[in-house]
């Protein structure tokens, strides 16, 4: 077995997925590190034969498993407009490219049998790798002359090589944050004696994987790594790895594009999925579904930009919209929330959400959309109805664009967009249901009965209140299909960043003859790790109790 570690130094992997700019890829495809390893390679001349050796048995072995973290947070992915070099400015950016070009053929006409024909040939050829070296060499010369009087089109020239003078054209650098910093690959054949220590040498001379940006230390280590990762053909990872002659197809594209033209990573697809052998166990998984197919996320496109603590408001005014634009006939309990006789439902149903800014050092808490989650058994006629009324909803109210606007209670006007792939890593369902042992709260959750004053002078009154607090959030994990907590620890201040102090809230339910309920944060640690997303307490339907899956304390 051959196992190399690979180690992300600042924590973060920065590479773009080939088949999308706009995202990173994850987990890292073994075709990218045989390249890595291609480029450590050649980074000294000669080459040495023991390393290049022990590439060529690399690439004719079975593509690796892997030992990475499958769950990962994603940096907001922004476009950046850069300075780019102007060939129509500077002339060509590989001036040597003729003289590589005529010498080339020089070398290929070396081997060619003697004739009246292949003797001119040699000739012109060597004429003209003598011209193109002159042609370089004036080149060289002309470049060290100080143009004293420069005339008016050359400082033309030369002030539009200014970095703020120069066209600017898009970029995108996604970054990805794994739950562990090191992960494997791992071929299942030991090599060659001689080979290792020649792989060894080579995946000392990797710094970086993807992006310049994204330092490693790569190293073979001798041990036995859980495996995450294993080629399978009914897998759902597509990584791309590597074949018999990819060592010389990366040395020949080299020899084309010079690090300079545009490029395509010679690499062959593979499915990958995880070990069959030994299956994850099922995780704890509460009532609403975690998976992006079933969150219809609406991204904050214009108009106000609320707090979280307006959440609430802004769920209500979305569920009002979709059931004016149903009219009167009544819409199923799963969607409403309401029985036949207009009365709240004891079945699970729908929740409509405000997706604040939390758990970053930047962030403010304010809203940056809203998502309708949908719970796990929903009926597929219950969810074809809803993506119609969606749909119909758009067309009615949304501008050519399906941008529509939502109002209502103590919330301005917010103009909202539907969106496959959200720019904000608070709208990713998977930034909501990734699997935890720990979870904080980004929104307070309503407790459904009173337990006692929190806010009492009298230690015991406080005390007492807060145990009880503790016990109605265990009841509440229980309610919605979870283990119970073995710890839970409840507060009016908010304990994320961003987060707002419970009372900044609405009450809840805020309906005319309703007491309100009280509103707590918490901080839950579950024995096991547990699926989200989380949605606590008597306003989950509308987006309190909101949990956000942390690392461990």
């Amino acid at each position: 077995m051959l196992c190399v570690e690979v180690e992300l130094l600042a924590g973060r992997y920065a590479a773009t997925a080939h088949n999308d700019r706009s995202r990173a890829e994850w987990p890292p495809h073994p075709a990218r590190f045989f390249s890595a390893l291609v480029a450590a390679l050649h980074d000294q001349e000669p080459v040495d034969t023991h390393e290049r050796a022990a590439l060529l048995w690399l690439e004719q072995q079975e593509p690796p498993s892997l030992d990475v973290s499958i769950h990962a947070g994603y940096r907001n992915v922004l476009d950046v407009f850069v300075p780019v070099n102007d060939v129509s400015l500077l002339g060509s950016l590989d001036p040597e490219r003729a003289l590589r070009e005529a010498r080339d053929r020089v070398s290929g006409l070396s081997s060619a049998p003697s004739s009246a024909d292949a003797d001119r040939e040699r000739k012109k050829a060597t004429k003209d790798v003598a011209k193109e070296e002159a042609k370089l060499a004036a080149l060289i010369a002309d470049q060290q002359v100080v143009d004293v009087a420069p005339t008016a089109t050359a400082l033309a020239t030369a002030t539009a090589l200014l970095p703020d003078r120069r066209t600017r054209q898009v970029r995108t650098f996604p970054v990805v944050f794994p739950e562990r910093s090191t992960f494997s690959f791992v071929w299942p054949e030991s090599p060659p004696p001689g080979l290792g220590a020649a792989l060894d040498r080579l995946c000392a001379r990797v710094t970086r994987l993807g992006h310049s940006s994204s330092l490693v230390r790569c190293a073979v280590v001798v041990t036995e790594p859980a495996l995450t990762l294993v080629p399978s053909e009914d897998g759902e990872w597509v990584l791309r790895t590597v074949g018999p002659g990819q060592l010389a197809r990366l040395e020949e594209e080299f020899a084309r594009h010079r690090g300079i033209d545009s490029r395509t990573l010679p690499a062959r697809p593979r499915r990958y999925a995880p070990p069959a052998a030994s299956p994850a166990p099922l995780l704890a998984q509460g009532n609403f579904s975690g998976m992006e197919a079933d969150w219809i996320v609406f991204e904050r496109v214009g108009g106000a930009r609320p707090m979280s603590t307006r959440g609430t408001d802004l769920a209500r005014a979305l569920r009002a919209a979709l059931i004016e634009t149903h009219g009167a006939e009544t819409l199923p309990a799963t969607l409403s929330g309401h029985s036949e006789n207009d009365g709240p439902t004891h079945s699970e149903h729908v929740a409509f959400v405000a997706l604040p800014f939390v758990g970053h050092e930047h962030a403010d808490g304010s809203i940056k959309g809203c998502a309708i989650v949908l719970p796990r058994a929903l009926a597929a006629a219950d969810r074809e109805m809803l993506f119609r009324l969606i749909a119909t909803w758009e067309s009615r109210r949304g501008d050519a664009n399906g941008v529509v606007e939502l109002a209502g209670g103590t919330l301005p006007a917010v103009r909202l967009q539907r969106v496959e792939v959200a720019t904000a890593a608070s709208l990713h369902p998977r930034m909501w249901s990734r699997p935890s042992r720990r979870f904080v709260t980004a929104t307070p959750i309503a407790l459904d009965r009173n337990p006692g004053n929190l806010r009492s002078n009298l230690a015991r009154t406080a005390d007492a209140a807060s145990i009880e607090a503790q016990r109605f959030v265990a009841d509440a994990c229980q309610r919605i299909g979870l283990p119970r907590p073995i710890e839970v620890e409840v507060a009016s201040s908010p304990m994320l960043q961003g987060a707002q102090p419970a009372h900044a809230y609405l009450p809840w339910p805020g309906r005319p003859g309703r007491v309100p309920r009280v509103r707590v944060h918490a901080e839950i640690q579950f024995d096991q790790r547990v699926h989200g997303p989380l949605l606590l307490g008597a306003g989950r339907y509308f987006g309190l109790g909101l949990c956000l899956p942390v690392g461990e304390p």
